[in-house]
């Protein structure tokens, strides 16, 4: 087998393909993983029309890229187990019918159903005023095009899928900022990896937040189930979130009656020598799960946000690593929790997920994040905001 590449889209060129399809057969795979396939479609219909997506399928992961929203990831199938939820929003929603300064800068929210959203670059956390500038919700990342995407195959030294993106996010008096993203799963694996730079394409100092909203809702979002990390502190972000026993504040109790308003906590985690860390969500069962690996040197604050409201109204957690927390940034700058970068500078994070699929993994997930876990987790009762 040769390596594929292949340039699905192109702005500098004006160039994109509308339909494209690449698979194991074509590549002459004789390897014995299993057939593999990507291909890149346009939606019609409703408010997705003309939102481009690749849907690739390693033969044991099956994931949906939206180039159109940020590189953001839609949907996920691991060997039958969903790694995702059920928005109100079934549709992959086009930029175009988004209008971010909707209901007081909340317009972030008409298009949200994905499993992976990227918040940012230039801010995130909710709307308002700072100085003379006013921010929307969660940014601007996850609502505009990439102006380059490339598929890649490579053989060697492991069968891999490498999805390359784009995403200029500039603006006349604002930011200046490039996201380059690649997406790459091995072919036969139930994980896949994000491993991205955010640019700093000015030659005056520029302020970055970056959040990875990872979204979970049934089979593994549950009465009974639960949140594991090595937890160095954690504490409410507000009074609602410290009405709860802080003793539980990582359990799940299943869906809410009306009225049931989103729970919302901060942690630090623990990492090992290098900052290697891992988060887990564990289905009710203890038989399957959603690992993440992260570094805190480049992603230092997690969320996790729990949104148990019925089912049919948006019943989903977030597991949420991050450069700050989604304060707001006037409070964030205030905190020192905001990152500068410098001139032409980069900030670099990888975020690998994984789907758990037997219950040895989990056990085995849940060991090694008890090795990294130093000391006991400072719990604070005292909400953040």
């Amino acid at each position: 087998m040769s390596p594929y590449k292949k340039v699905l889209t192109d702005s500098s060129q004006g160039f994109s393909l509308k339909e494209w399809r690449f698979d194991s057969t074509e590549a002459g795979d004789d390897s014995g993983n299993g057939s593999w396939s990507a291909k890149k479609i346009r939606l019609v219909g409703g408010r997705q029309e003309g939102t481009e997506i690749v849907e690739i399928d390693n033969g044991a992961l099956k994931f949906v890229v939206v180039p159109t929203r940020g590189m953001s990831i839609w949907r996920a199938q691991a060997k039958g187990v969903r790694l995702g939820w059920d928005s109100p929003v079934s549709e992959i929603v086009h930029p175009k019918f988004v209008d971010l300064t909707d209901r007081g800068g909340k317009g972030w929210l008409n298009g949200f159903g994905e499993w992976v959203s990227r918040c940012g670059l230039e801010s995130m956390g909710p709307p308002g005023p700072d100085g003379s500038n006013v921010l929307t919700q969660h940014g601007r990342i996850n609502y505009l095009p990439a102006n380059h995407l490339e598929f890649r195959f490579e053989p060697q030294p492991t069968q891999r899928i490498v999805l390359r993106g784009m995403v200029d996010e500039s603006f006349m008096f604002g930011p200046y900022l490039r996201l380059i993203t690649e997406i790459s799963t091995e072919i036969g694996s139930s994980e896949l990896v994000l491993n991205d730079t955010v640019l700093n394409l000015a030659d005056i100092p520029q302020e970055m937040e970056s959040l990875y909203h990872i979204n979970f809702g049934p089979p593994l979002l549950g009465p009974g189930a639960k949140f594991v990390a090595p937890v160095k502190i954690v504490a409410p972000r507000d009074a609602r979130a410290a009405e709860v026993d802080m003793a539980k504040w990582n359990l799940y109790e299943g869906p809410q009656p009306a009225g049931y308003t989103e729970q919302v906590y901060f942690a630090e985690l623990w990492g090992d020598q290098q900052g290697s860390t891992r988060a887990l969500l564990q289905a009710p069962d203890g038989k399957s799960g959603a690992l993440l690996a992260f570094n805190v040197h480049e992603l230092p604050y997690f969320t996790l946000w729990k949104n148990e409201a019925s089912l049919k109204t948006g019943y989903v957690t977030g597991l949420e690593p991050a450069t700050s927390y989604p304060f707001h940034r006037t409070e964030e700058r205030k905190a020192g929790r905001l990152a500068t970068l410098a001139p032409e500078g980069a900030h670099n994070a990888k975020v690998t997920i994984k789907a758990l699929l037997t219950e040895a993994e989990v056990n085995a997930a849940v060991r090694k994040i008890a090795e990294l876990q130093r000391e006991a987790p400072r719990v604070e009762a005292k909400p953040m905001g």
